[in-house]
C-alpha cells in the first residue's frame, strides 16, 4: 500500500506539468499569431510604400528621392527582421508542442504503470480472500 501512494503522487506531478506545458503551447501559439499579424501589417506598408515610391511626383528633389529609397530600404529591413522573429516564434511553438507531447507521454505511462500496479494489488487481495474463504471451508469439513 505504502508504494501506491507515491506513484499516484508522481502520476498527478507529471499529468500538472503536461498541463503547465500544454498552456504554454497555447501562449506560444499566441505569440506566434502576433508576430505573423505583425509581419502582414509590415508586408502592408512596405506594399504601400512602394507603390509611393514609384509614382513620379512633379518637383521632387534628388535628396526626396534618395529619402524615399532609404526610408523604403529600413522599411524592407523591419520585414526582414520580422520574419526572422515569426521564424523564432514559430520554432519555439514546435519545440513547445514536442515538451508537451514527452510530458504528456511520461503522464500516461505513469497513469498506465498505476493501472497495472492496482490491478495487481487488486488481484493478491482476491487471492487472499479466496484464500481465507478456502481455509474456513476446509475446516467446516
Amino acid at each position: 500500500m505504502r508504494r501506491r501512494k507515491p506513484l499516484h503522487s508522481l502520476q498527478r506531478l507529471a499529468e500538472f506539468a503536461a498541463d503547465a506545458a500544454s498552456r504554454d503551447v497555447g501562449a506560444r501559439l499566441r505569440a506566434l499569431c502576433v508576430e505573423e499579424e505583425r509581419l502582414r501589417q509590415v508586408d502592408g506598408f512596405v506594399g504601400q510604400y512602394d507603390g509611393l515610391a514609384l509614382s513620379t511626383t512633379p518637383g521632387l528633389t534628388v535628396g526626396a528621392l534618395r529619402g524615399r529609397r532609404q526610408f523604403g530600404q529600413r522599411l524592407r529591413d523591419a520585414a526582414e527582421r520580422q520574419r526572422d522573429a515569426v521564424a523564432g516564434c514559430e520554432r519555439q511553438y514546435r519545440e513547445q508542442i514536442e515538451r508537451w507531447r514527452g510530458a504528456r507521454a511520461e503522464a500516461l505511462a505513469l497513469q498506465r504503470f498505476n493501472e497495472r500496479l492496482q490491478d495487481r494489488m487488486r488481484e493478491r487481495q482476491e487471492r487472499r480472500e479466496q484464500a481465507t474463504l478456502d481455509e474456513v471451508a476446509r475446516r467446516r469439513r
